[in-house]
């Protein structure tokens, strides 16, 4: 797992299965390459 000026390796399955998790549900609720161009364009046009 890599963040913000760290890194750590995870070898227990319980804690990596928690990990993908977590990851997975981020992912599923993130917006797509165009929809993040969209809504940042949108908020740029707010300033």
């Amino acid at each position: 797992m890599e963040v913000l000026k760290e890194s750590r390796l995870y070898a227990d399955r319980r804690a990596v299965r928690e990990i993908e998790e977590c990851y997975g549900i981020l992912r599923a609720q993130a917006l797509s390459p165009r929809e993040s161009l969209v809504y940042v364009e949108k908020l740029l046009g707010e300033l």
